[in-house]
């Protein structure tokens, strides 16, 4: 893989998840998610409909990008759907509102998140790639 595919994908910048949906039609969702081990790690409450979608049809994208200069990465390949208990959920979406909204508002994010009880159990969407590209479309 390019090494600046591997530097944006480890850059806090808003993922766009495509996956056909049920209703047969491309759908393209902005995501938080995080890149370990060479996989694409989102999570989402239980039952979502990318979930219900990507378990009956588990081929996706994601792409992310950048301002100028412009530069980004598609990835693409199959998505598995896994339970997140909630313990590992909450340690989880806590790290990934750290890693986009800083300490402070990412805690406070997590707080609003949490509500009066626990979030529950949630669903981990796990892309494997098949396929890694970068682009550099800045002219430079």
């Amino acid at each position: 893989m390019d090494p600046r595919a591997d530097d944006l994908l480890n850059q806090p910048l808003i993922g766009q998840l495509g996956f056909q949906g049920l209703d047969g039609y491309p759908h393209v969702l902005p995501v938080w998610y995080r890149y370990q081990d060479g996989e694409i790690l989102i999570s989402t409450p239980p039952g979502a409909y990318k979930c219900r979608s990507l378990r009956d049809n588990p081929r996706a994208s994601l792409a992310v990008s950048t301002d100028w200069p412009y530069r980004l990465v598609t990835v693409t390949g199959d998505v598995a759907v896994e339970v997140l208990e909630e313990p590992r959920r909450i340690e989880f979406v806590t790290e990934v509102a750290a890693r986009y909204l800083g300490t402070e508002l990412g805690g406070r994010y997590i707080e609003g998140w949490m509500g009066d009880g626990g979030p529950g159990d949630g669903e981990l969407l796990r892309l494997r790639p098949a396929r890694i590209r970068f682009y550099d479309v800045s002219g430079e």
